[in-house]
């Protein structure tokens, strides 16, 4: 998605500032030109995730910028030859859960509401009639908790495991908040999708 590219300037100028702070050690600048080539490349991966957790591109850049220079200061902890990706979408997730707090805009999941959701039947997936910008829509409405499982399952094609180490929770957390997020989406989808003649049967919320 066009929209969704970060102005990689931002992210590439404040790593060369803080490279300029330390004396240019060969080993630094080996360091820094395996981060180019093994975070770099997420980058808009990362702002598409940002852009549809946060909603406000500015707030985006923000998060963004912070996950990289957070992802440059502990670069010498990542395990080289390990999913630099899903290491990339841990610091998001815990920068973005660090924004909420400031922002006060995003409320948690109950603990309550976690064990009713780990009971529920497993979903269809969305309906695949729907254009990419109308289920991205219709995903922006539902609650974050839900939100950022769909985004990191459905849209970034990460396995459950790998959600599940991404947002600290267990497997069977992602799987609730998955089936869940689904069934909303579905609901908000539901005008769009009579508009294209899809019936409640193949939107799996109709009576037999």
């Amino acid at each position: 998605m066009a929209a969704a590219n970060f102005p990689v300037d931002w992210v590439a100028g404040g790593l060369c500032d803080l490279a300029s702070m330390q004396s240019a050690t060969s080993r630094e600048r080996f360091e820094r030109e395996r981060f180019e080539m093994e975070a770099m490349p997420h980058l808009n991966d990362i702002f598409r995730t940002a852009l549809r957790m946060v909603g406000e591109r500015g707030r985006a850049e923000d998060v963004v910028q912070e996950v990289f220079l957070q992802a440059w200061k502990s670069f010498g902890k990542y395990e080289a030859g390990t999913n630099c990706r899903a290491w990339l979408y841990r610091i998001l997730f815990h920068c973005v859960h660090h924004e909420r707090r400031k922002w006060f805009r995003f409320p948690l999941l109950s603990e309550k509401e976690e064990f009713l959701e780990t009971n529920l039947a497993s979903e269809p997936p969305v309906p695949e009639h729907l254009s990419d910008q109308e289920i991205l829509a219709a995903l922006d409405q539902i609650p974050p908790g839900y939100r950022a499982v769909v985004l990191l399952v459905d849209v970034e094609e990460f396995a459950y495991k790998e959600t599940s180490e991404i947002l600290g929770v267990p497997i069977g957390t992602v799987m609730s908040r998955l089936s869940r997020g689904r069934k909303q989406l579905r609901e908000k989808l539901a005008d769009v999708a009579r508009s294209y003649g899809i019936g409640k049967q193949a939107l799996g919320g109709g009576a037999a």
